[in-house]
């Protein structure tokens, strides 16, 4: 069979805000887009889609919300990521996507003493070192992280994937092997965090860690 005869199917990119979406993720998923077409589902305003047998993986983007919070889309959409790890279908969690992810399959969601705003330096773990996507990641990497809860227990079987963000797992890979979360946001653009700053969460998350959100873009833009 041909590369080109391959049945590649559909990505679902599920969005909760839509100030909070794919970023610099856009150019690769439009890039693949003739073999893997994709589709944004704003879940809050579309509802939870069905997981499909054209579906082929699913990406978990993130959004100011808290896994424990009361919106009526997040059970579901936890259904749909426990379907999915269950069916095979590879998932992909950013931010919010890796705890809605981890709730979804045994692991556990709990809110931090400070919230975590800026880039931090992470490197691989053991395991990481054979793992199809983070054995190429240099050591000592910048991820960006934006968020005042995370993965405090590990889904069942889960192994880290990267260290070094104060103690806690910034990327994780669940024990099927397909599947992922990553606590950093994998997709900012400096124009992403500027639209985040200009809202009273970044400001009151940028005082928080004694930083302003002027900084805070430049510094991701010079990074970007």
């Amino acid at each position: 069979m041909t590369d080109e005869a391959y049945d590649y199917g559909r990505l679902l990119v599920l969005q909760h805000v839509d100030w909070a979406g794919p970023g610099s993720l856009l150019e690769t998923l439009d890039a693949r887009a003739n073999r893997r077409p994709w589709d944004l589902v704003d879940t809050p305003t579309r509802g939870v889609p069905d997981l499909t047998a054209d579906v082929r993986g699913i990406l978990v983007l993130g959004g100011p919300m808290s896994v424990h919070d009361d919106e009526p889309w997040l059970a579901p959409e936890k259904a749909l990521l426990a379907e999915a790890v269950d069916a095979g279908v590879p998932v992909f969690g950013i931010c919010l996507g890796t705890q809605l992810l981890a709730e979804a399959t045994g692991g556990a969601v709990t809110r931090r003493d400070q919230p975590a705003l800026g880039f931090a330096d992470l490197s691989r773990t053991d395991e990481a070192h054979d793992d199809e996507i983070f054995a190429g990641w240099v050591d000592g990497s910048l991820g960006f992280f934006s968020h005042e809860w995370e993965v405090g227990t590990l889904p069942p079987g889960a192994v880290p994937m990267l260290t070094g963000h104060n103690g806690a797992v910034p990327a994780y890979r669940m024990a099927d092997g397909l599947s992922y979360g990553v606590q950093f946001h994998a997709e900012i653009t400096p124009d992403t965090l500027a639209g985040w700053m200009e809202r009273e969460r970044g400001q009151r998350m940028a005082a928080a860690v004694g930083r302003t959100p002027e900084d805070l873009v430049d510094e991701v833009r010079r990074r970007d």
